[in-house]
């Protein structure tokens, strides 16, 4: 990621591309999870808010972005509702680990409920779900450190809980 410049307010067309394939995610993860039953799609979606909430919430106002145009929306959101925290504290307080804790929650669970669901009732709809949710999965992960971390100030700040500081060559 060497030579990238770290965004002050990142490109609304990347923003808007984050959004709606979170979106896209999100609602093949509820697809593959109402293949369980009510139960596993519900229980999900309030996991998922609730993460959601945390992060806005705890993590959010002590963001770099916060006021601005991070990767995914959220600080400017985060500012309509909550007064901005101290940057120092970012990735620091238990609120903040807790928001992370959450959000790290959400990401196995439809991929374990996938399999739980190609176990218990092999279907060619089941399998193709399932494949496009591995999708993208992977190409999340591929897209996310050129796309998202590899201009953050939070990374560049070592704040980031998920990339480790870039080395200065």
């Amino acid at each position: 990621m060497e030579g990238m410049e770290c965004y002050e307010n990142y490109p609304a067309s990347l923003v808007v591309f984050n959004v709606l394939f979170s979106l896209l995610g999100l609602s093949v993860n509820l697809a593959v999870l109402a293949q369980l039953g009510t139960w596993a799609w519900v229980g999900y979606l309030v996991l998922y808010l609730l993460a959601t909430a945390s992060v806005l919430s705890f993590a959010c106002p002590r963001c770099y972005y916060y006021g601005k145009a991070c990767a995914m929306g959220y600080g400017k959101v985060a500012a309509l509702f909550l007064q901005k925290g101290a940057e120092e504290e970012f990735g620091k307080a238990t609120s903040h680990k807790i928001a992370g804790t959450l959000l790290l929650l959400t990401f196995p669970l439809p991929i374990l409920g996938g399999i739980a669901s190609l176990l218990t009732g092999f279907s060619t709809y089941r399998l193709l779900l399932f494949l496009i949710l591995i999708g993208l999965t992977v190409v999340g992960f591929m897209t996310r450190p050129r796309f998202v971390c590899g201009h953050c100030r939070q990374m560049e700040s070592g704040r980031c809980m998920i990339a480790p500081p870039r080395e200065e060559r």
